[in-house]
């Protein structure tokens, strides 16, 4: 689909498909077949939606680890003429992806920098979740370090809007549990293989979907869709129960066994988490 006349030089931000390989724009098959050179994280991902599609073209990588080497050739290839296409592996570039030092930099040089909009995870995600959409707040990844992850918790527990997270499989389990300590019992969907063949949502209040749910059969990044803080000051259930345990006089034991009654998770984990979090929060 060659068509050069109508690219003129400089960066293209393009979106791929999340999941499903046809979920691509035509104007994203035309600008790939069409610049000079298309960046990406990882050529032996990127190389197979282009196959699918008979996109022939030069690949390199960028991402967090080169790009401080990569970004200033980018830059003076563009200055040079050349039209460049920035891809992640999946969905759009930028979003927790890596990318905003590259457009930083492109726009700081007054290079033409232009969207291929297509499929987002978290739009795809919050479309079909059932949670309310018209104000959301994008967490991304939380950060791996607990008191990082613990100083954004507390930052968002009283945000209103919807909250909307990347997780990774092996890390859900241990993610839901510190939402349910930090934010509450709320309501969640947890959104996985979207688009694709086994696409599932699994909804449920933080506490059930710990209980009930089989952490083992996870495969593939997963988006958690979480319900905001409540506007009214009269909240009830388990979240009040938890929230009087965190003002009240009580023990780190009889803290643990209260809350692993209301939540049927292990009176040990609880504890251990209740005096971890205590060390966090002391260093916020």
């Amino acid at each position: 689909m060659k068509n050069d006349k109508e690219l003129q030089s400089g960066l293209y931000i393009v979106a791929l498909p999340i999941g499903n390989s046809r979920d691509i724009t035509l104007r994203a098959i035309e600008t790939l077949s069409n610049v000079d050179e298309i960046y990406c994280e990882d050529t032996r991902v990127t190389m197979k939606i282009l196959n699918i599609y008979k996109i022939k073209n030069k690949l390199k990588t960028y991402h967090d680890h080169n790009g401080e080497k990569v970004r200033p050739r980018i830059i003076e290839k563009i200055l040079r003429g050349k039209r460049i296409a920035l891809v992640s592996d999946a969905g759009t570039p930028l979003i927790s992806d890596p990318g905003y030092k590259l457009v930083v930099e492109a726009r700081d040089k007054e290079i033409y920098v232009t969207t291929c909009p297509g499929v987002s995870a978290p739009i795809a995600a919050l479309s079909i979740s059932g949670m309310p959409t018209d104000r959301f707040f994008f967490l991304g990844f939380l950060p791996l370090k607990e008191i990082n992850r613990a100083k954004i918790l507390e930052e968002v527990k009283n945000i209103h809007s919807t909250l909307v997270f990347f997780e990774a499989p092996k890390r859900l389990k241990k993610t839901l549990e510190e939402l349910f300590l930090f934010l509450g019992n709320r309501p969640a969907s947890i959104c996985r293989e979207i688009s694709k063949k086994f696409e599932e949502i699994i909804e449920g209040n933080i506490k059930d979907l710990l209980r009930n749910f089989d952490f083992r059969k996870l495969k593939g990044e997963v988006v958690i869709i979480l319900r905001g803080a409540e506007h009214s000051t009269n909240d009830t259930g388990n979240l009040e129960d938890l929230i009087l345990l965190s003002k009240g006089n009580f023990s780190p034991s009889e803290k643990a066994k209260k809350i692993s009654k209301i939540t049927g998770l292990s009176k040990k984990d609880v504890y251990d988490k209740i005096i971890k979090l205590d060390s966090l929060k002391q260093k916020i």
